[in-house]
């Protein structure tokens, strides 16, 4: 089981969120997880229509600057 997390922006109003996907696996119909900027989950599935994928580097750069 391999975990991929990619992070995003919204180019719209700044909103960050983080997906977390699960890959290589047998198991099927896991659905893809979303995360807040707090790590709280915001859902499942979700479309990111308005938000632009950034670097995890980018992403924690902004987190710290938004608190």
């Amino acid at each position: 089981m391999k975990i991929i997390y990619k992070h995003y922006k919204n180019s719209n109003n700044g909103d960050l969120i983080k997906s977390q996907e699960f890959t290589e696996t047998r198991i099927t119909g896991i659905p893809i997880y979303f995360y807040g900027i707090e790590g709280l989950k915001i859902g499942e599935n979700l479309k990111t229509n308005g938000y632009v994928e950034i670097s995890e580097k980018k992403w924690n750069r902004l987190k710290r600057n938004n608190n």
